[in-house]
């Protein structure tokens, strides 16, 4: 078991976004606590394979309907009506994430309070998803999460 200090977490949430967006698979090497991408398209890549055996194990992509459930759980922080009916009718329509990210652009404000919250759920996520894989302490892991 690594410590959680010892594994790349913003390269692991990185990971976790952008899985679906590249011809590719995201390894988390627990004996290094460093990410990969394996692929046709990665230069200097290690096989599927190599890595296995090495013990790495494949990072999950982000579940849309959590984060679906995150973009509606931040409009209910929101004090200002006017700006959380704006974004509830976002999210409501086709394509949500990105009508979300169009309608939080026209509040500064709101923005920078979304990517800070929607940053403290992905480290939350990850962390879980650590510790569901066996790859963290459990009690180092609770003590991460509420440092922030």
């Amino acid at each position: 078991m690594r410590s959680i200090q010892g594994i790349d977490i913003d390269m692991l949430i990185t990971a976790m976004e952008i899985s679906d967006s590249f011809e590719g698979q995201w390894w988390l090497d627990p004996a290094t606590g460093q990410v990969e991408m394996t692929g046709e398209d990665v230069d200097d890549s290690l096989p599927r394979w190599e890595l296995e055996e090495h013990g790495a194990v494949p990072i999950p992509p982000d579940d849309p309907q959590r984060g679906y459930r995150d973009m509606k759980d931040f409009i209910a922080t929101l004090d200002d009506e006017q700006v959380r009916a704006a974004l509830m009718h976002a999210i409501e329509g086709k394509r949500p994430y990105r009508r979300f990210k169009d309608a939080v652009y026209q509040y500064p404000k709101v923005r920078d309070d979304w990517y800070a919250f929607h940053q403290q759920r992905m480290r939350h996520h990850a962390i879980t998803w650590l510790v569901a894989e066996g790859l963290v302490d459990p009690a180092e892991a609770r003590w991460a999460l509420t440092r922030g």
